[in-house]
């Protein structure tokens, strides 16, 4: 679970497993329409075994804690606490902070690439972004936290996770790469390194969640996630498609027509 900005022990994010949910339909409905963080409260259900719930705990309170304090600076004992356990019941899931550590981050990477989706290279182009930098938005308006601990460990040079960046992150950018690369020479997108493509789309997406206080002193707006967000759905995006040369696909808008 992920585990949002709040006092003690008030939660106010998704599971891992619901916000794979929440990226298969967040363009079926208009922005305006997903809930603001503070109304994504999910508890562990009735159903679930004890085991899980402990988990899950766990991982929500560890997102929280890593992302205030860092790898370096969390302590097991403010996990605990956080998830309202003793410490001995950590360990027991998770056999020390490193391990712990790694499967928030994992997950959280793994959340942002299931954002893509199943592009294919005869899908259209634009409408491929488009849903894909809304669902990178969406995950950084609600999971805030989640970007912010990734971001920390990638600025201090990813010691912990350094191989799972040149190893999955690695071979999923090629993979989908070679789909933009069958987009450029069909002329339907710049001509543009997709490795860099991508450092893009997680540049402008992910700094509404990692530089949100700037972004909120420079701006002064009252309602940040309404605010911020709405602007960033719209312009931003058009910006960023502009940018990458996008074209609409005229075959299949006729198909679809």
């Amino acid at each position: 679970m992920i585990w949002g900005p709040g006092s003690g022990g008030e939660s106010s994010k998704l599971t891992i497993r619901s916000i794979q949910v929440q990226n298969a339909s967040v363009m079926e409905a208009p922005q305006a329409n997903i809930p603001s963080r503070l109304d994504r409260i999910e508890t562990p259900t009735s159903n679930q075994g004890v085991g899980a719930r402990q988990r899950e705990r766990i991982l929500r309170a560890a997102t929280l804690v890593f992302s205030r304090k860092g790898y370096d600076g969390a302590r097991v004992e403010a996990i605990a606490q956080k998830a309202g356990i003793p410490k001995g019941n950590v360990l027991y899931y998770f056999k020390s902070k490193k391990a712990l550590y790694r499967i928030v981050i994992k997950q959280v990477l793994s959340l942002w690439l299931e954002a893509l989706g199943n592009v294919s290279e005869e899908g259209n182009p634009e409408e491929a972004i488009r849903q894909y930098v809304n669902r990178k938005l969406a995950l950084s308006r609600n999971h805030p936290e989640a970007s912010r601990l990734f971001a920390m460990e990638v600025i201090s040079g990813a010691p912990i996770i350094s191989d799972h960046l040149s190893g999955e992150l690695r071979r999923w950018v090629e993979e989908k790469g070679r789909i933009f690369k069958k987009w450029q020479e069909a002329g339907l997108m710049a001509k543009i390194d997709p490795a860099h493509a991508f450092f893009m789309i997680w540049a402008v997406t992910q700094t509404y969640a990692d530089f949100e206080a700037q972004i909120q002193a420079v701006t002064g707006v009252k309602n940040y996630d309404q605010e911020i967000y709405s602007d960033a759905s719209g312009e931003v995006v058009d910006a960023l498609v502009r940018a990458l040369g996008l074209i609409r696909d005229q075959r299949c808008s006729v198909q679809s027509a």
